[in-house]
């Protein structure tokens, strides 16, 4: 198996550079990482309304040899994708190892919010796909539910972790049934004060770099790489291990 020398020197600079090493360490300590098992959280309005209290994006999850690197959709700003019109291409060509490099560079959907962990009181930002956010917004639009996020009459959530074949599920996660502010006035006061600036995640990256990524792909086998998700769902601790590679 041939040696990833990109990889090696991106780790040879991070070992001879500990402030890009700290910088990267307290990027990381900004998300909240799931636990398996029941976790209670309340998820955060933004602090004006000119913005959703979430931010969302696209995520192509590209191959380099023993390792993926993330690469934020152009689409989602309404720009052109070569990633996307790779993706597109291969689902053309009729060959099936074209096919499964589609499916793993696939865009997919990738949301951002701030949360408080009830358990810790800290604020943190969640990172969650498709499935998860539907559960979220889905209480949202129950009557019995409305606004969870609402400071005085919103509602905690109880994410219920479950890895399953390596993969986490989130069936039984749920809202609190029961109503409940967010904390004390002073409380609430400190939380949002420390809201996290979700929505500057969501990057446009350089058209060049996205189509360099592309071309580097074309021909390239899967063979040995990471199999693709069984479902829209990403492994947490997988994705934000790469979250800004």
């Amino acid at each position: 198996m041939a040696i990833n020398l990109e990889a090696l020197r991106q780790k040879h600079e991070q070992l001879n550079n500990p402030a890009v090493a700290n910088q990267n360490s307290d990027f990381l300590k900004k998300f909240y990482q799931i636990p398996e098992g029941s976790n209670a959280i309340r998820i955060l309005p933004w602090r004006d309304e000119d913005k959703e209290f979430y931010a969302e994006t696209k995520i192509h999850r590209v191959p380099q040899g023993d390792t993926v690197k993330n690469v934020h959709c152009r689409k989602i700003h309404g720009e052109l994708c070569p990633l996307c019109d790779l993706y597109f291409g291969l689902w053309k060509t009729g060959k099936s190892e074209d096919e499964d490099l589609a499916r793993k560079i696939k865009p997919r959907a990738r949301y951002y919010m701030n949360i408080l962990d009830r358990d810790s009181g800290d604020v943190r930002i969640l990172s969650v796909g498709v499935i998860l956010f539907k559960k979220f917004i889905g209480t949202m639009l129950d009557e019995d539910f409305g606004d969870i996020t609402d400071l005085e009459k919103g509602h905690d959530f109880k994410i219920v972790k479950v890895m399953e074949d390596g993969w986490p599920k989130y069936d039984q996660s749920q809202p609190r049934p029961k109503s409940s502010p967010l904390g004390t006035k002073a409380e609430v006061a400190s939380i949002m004060d420390s809201l996290h600036e979700v929505h500057d995640l969501v990057k446009l990256e350089e058209y060049e770099e996205v189509k360099k990524a592309a071309d580097m792909l074309v021909g390239v086998s899967v063979e040995g790489t990471t199999p693709s998700e069984p479902s829209e769902e990403v492994s947490d601790g997988d994705y934000l291990s790469k979250l800004q590679s």
